[in-house]
Formats: structure tokens, C-alpha cells, sequence
């Protein structure tokens, strides 16, 4: 691969509130850092809150205080990890974003406050695992069984418009892929890219979809568990290269009409070493051999894992870079707090409990250091040096490390719950 310097246009640098305050160094003691982070979480959670307004008819969450749009995988990650008391501003966001479903069953991406939905955006496949781990914590199914119907259009919708002819699943585009400058995504041309990351969103999805028909007594249960099963074979099987050792995106320009005799019987691998390449982990999907390769990779000091937790991309890839960019927002080397906290719970739920913890600490000293020098946290951290990168205040999924360590302890998953046993 021949790699050019990364070009960003600086004047979005410019704006309010965009520039990181002070430096910090971590906070060395480990106790003290998990305590100052739960007590800043505990309580600044709330401000992700909005009451009912417009044509958001229920409270909901949003990435942060300067927010007021309803994203799609913001929302389940922010509801996954905020207290018990917050539940129904997690249930109130998923029928917004399900009452934005289009006749023909595409799903909005985002929703705000004055009625508009947003559909030109790939939407996350989240709907029905949404519904199933609000609905777990809650102990309560009955509400989404007036939402069956939408989300089993929803479901036909993906599988309608979003399949290649080989029947894997692509990104419509990059605009909607939350990692939003994977290099395996990002620039190349519509429905070029089978996601690995997507793959493994669509295998959950189609095991919530199973568990709801069962809890909620509708047909097709075994239908659903059939289809989760063949995906997830395919995962580990097509998008895995054995040469490398690693899951990536699959080119889906493979021209058959280009062929004669032999027909394509191989995947062309787009071999970018981007953090998505790890979601096998969190569906559970990885084979011993392939989840201890995984493991090794993301707590390779030269790769994934640095100083101040997990890198968005592999610092080997000539690609690797820690510009400050908002537009994209950068996901090509530092380090953010999903990618840090979710491989915690991919790690722990894959048996690797002391590297889980490990990881998860690495973050949380940041964190308590940015909260102590500058009274708030930062969306993202430079891969090397850990210092903040852009947009202090800002919260979202970096309310994931609240209560993150006691999670880890317990072997609990919030966002995972019992959807895969």
C-alpha cells in the first residue's frame, strides 16, 4: 500500500468549543482514578437527557450537553451503560427512532427534535437488540410487542437493499458508518464494502430477533436463529484471512462478467487494520484460535494497545494518524472510549478477564486526569501520547467506564446481556 500524508482541511479546528484544554498526565493510582471517573459519570449522565419534544415523543439521549439529534448507535451504547434510573430515556429512544420507520421499512439514522428523520445515512442494524437489552434490564417485553410489525420490516428492508448478490451484507456508503474514516469504508464507491464490524451487527440483530419472538410469542423464531447461525459461520470462515491472521472489510467489486470458465471462489480482503476488525468478539463469533490471535493483536503495544487504552486503528498501518478532525471524526489511530471500553467487554466476554481489566484501567487513568485538570472529558485521545485531541464536554459513549470495573469483576455485560447466552 502506498501511503500519502493525511490531508485534513484545519478550519473546523477554529470552532467554539472544539480546541482540547490543558495537558494531563494519568492518574497513577488506579482506586482513586475509578472513583473520581464513577462520581464526574454518576453526575453529569443526565445531561445526555431530553424531555419529549416535537416530534420526539419520548425522552431520549444524545451524544453530549450541545447536542440535540437522536443517533442511532450513540443512543444504544449511552443506554447500554447509564444507571437503572435512565432506562426509560433508553426505551423512550428506541420507539423514536422506531417511529421514524419508513413504509417500506428503512429506518432512520438520526431524528430531531423538530419531526425530521434522517435517511441518507447507512442506519446501524440495532433495532432489535436495542429493544431486547432495554427490555432485559427492565424485565419488561410487553411494550415492544406493538413494534413487531416495524422491526420485521426493518429487517426485510436490510435484507432487501442492503445484501450483495453473494448475499453478504454492505455498506450503502460511508456516510452512516459510526467508525467514520475507516480507511475500508470510507472514500471508496457505495455497496463496495462488506463490513466485518457490519456482519457481526446484523448476526446480533437477528439473534434479538429470535429472543423477541420467543418472549413475545411471535412466529419465526427458528427462522431467525437459523439465519444468525449461517451468518455466523460465514463470518468466520469468508472474512477471515489466513494469511494475516485477521478479520477484514471484503471488496465486493468482483466483476463475474470479467470470468470465462472459473468461477470466483475467493474473497478479496480490503487490509486495513482498522478496530472494527474485532467485532467478532463481541458477537461471540470468533473460534478459540482466531479469538486468541484477536487477543494478541489488540494488546500489541506496537498496534492497538496503547498508553492510554485502545487505539482506533493498528499504529503499524501506514495509515496511523492522530489528527485532530471532527469531519470525519478521526478513527484511524487515537484513542476513543468505545473502542477502549467495548473491547474491555469483547476481551472479557472471550475468557481474557485480566487484559479486559487491563485495558479498561489504561482509559480510566485519562479520564481521571482530564477530569481533574479540566473539570471535563475529551472525545478522543492521542494514540500515542494520551493526551486529549478535541471537543472538551464531550460525553456519549465515554459514559461506558461508569461502573465499568465492578462490571468486569462481575463477568457482566451491559451491552450484550443474555442475547448470546
Amino acid at each position: 500500500m502506498k501511503y500519502y500524508p493525511v490531508q485534513y482541511d484545519t478550519s473546523y479546528l477554529d470552532g467554539e468549543g472544539v480546541r482540547p484544554l490543558k495537558a494531563i498526565t494519568p492518574m497513577p493510582d488506579l482506586d482513586q482514578a475509578v472513583a473520581i471517573t464513577d462520581e464526574f459519570l454518576g453526575n453529569h449522565w443526565k445531561k445526555m437527557v431530553r424531555n419529549p419534544v416535537g416530534g420526539l415523543k419520548r425522552h431520549y439521549v444524545v451524544p453530549g450537553a450541545i447536542y440535540e439529534n437522536l443517533w442511532d448507535w450513540d443512543s444504544i451504547f449511552i443506554a447500554c451503560a447509564m444507571p437503572e434510573e435512565s432506562l426509560p430515556c433508553g426505551q423512550g429512544s428506541i420507539l423514536n427512532l422506531l417511529d421514524g420507520v419508513r413504509e417500506d421499512g428503512r429506518p432512520p439514522k438520526m431524528a430531531s427534535p423538530d419531526g425530521q428523520f434522517q435517511y441518507l445515512s447507512h442506519p446501524y442494524p440495532l433495532q432489535a437488540q436495542f429493544c431486547f437489552l432495554i427490555a432485559e434490564r427492565m424485565g419488561d417485553f410487553q411494550w415492544v410487542e406493538p413494534y413487531w410489525e416495524k422491526l420485521l420490516a426493518v429487517r426485510n428492508w436490510y435484507e432487501r437493499e442492503t445484501v450483495a448478490p453473494d448475499g453478504k451484507y454492505i455498506w450503502l456508503g460511508f456516510q452512516g458508518n459510526g467508525i467514520d474514516n475507516n480507511p475500508s469504508v470510507y472514500g471508496r464507491p457505495p455497496r463496495s464494502s462488506a463490513g466485518i464490524d457490519l456482519a457481526c451487527w446484523h448476526y446480533r440483530d437477528l439473534r434479538a430477533m429470535a429472543a423477541l419472538a420467543k418472549k413475545l410469542n411471535k412466529p419465526g423464531a427458528g427462522e431467525f436463529s437459523e439465519r444468525a447461525d449461517a451468518l455466523g459461520r460465514v463470518v468466520s470462515d469468508r472474512y477471515w484471512d489466513q494469511m494475516d491472521g485477521f478479520f477484514y472489510n471484503i471488496d465486493c467489486l468482483a466483476d463475474p462478467g470479467e470470468t470465462s470458465l472459473q468461477g470466483i471462489t475467493w474473497e478479496t480482503f480490503v487490509k486495513f487494520r482498522n478496530w472494527a476488525s474485532f467485532f467478532p468478539l463481541w458477537a461471540r463469533l470468533a473460534t478459540p484460535e482466531q479469538a486468541l490471535a484477536l487477543r494478541n493483536r489488540l494488546m500489541d503495544a506496537s498496534e492497538f494497545l496503547s498508553d492510554a487504552g485502545v487505539r482506533s486503528h493498528s499504529a503499524r498501518d501506514p495509515i496511523y494518524n492522530n489528527n485532530p478532525s471532527g469531519n470525519p471524526s478521526n478513527w484511524q489511530g487515537p484513542v476513543w472510549g468505545l473502542s477502549t471500553f467495548l473491547s474491555a467487554y469483547f476481551l472479557n466476554d472471550n475468557g481474557y478477564r485480566e487484559e479486559a481489566a487491563e485495558v479498561a484501567s489504561r482509559l480510566i487513568r485519562v479520564f481521571a486526569a482530564d477530569i481533574t485538570t479540566n473539570g471535563c472529558l475529551h472525545e478522543f485521545y492521542h494514540g500515542d501520547t494520551g493526551q486529549p485531541l478535541l471537543k472538551p464536554g464531550f460525553l456519549s459513549w465515554n459514559v461506558m467506564a461508569l461502573g465499568l470495573m465492578d462490571n468486569l469483576k462481575r463477568n457482566i455485560d451491559p451491552t450484550t446481556g443474555s442475547l448470546l447466552g
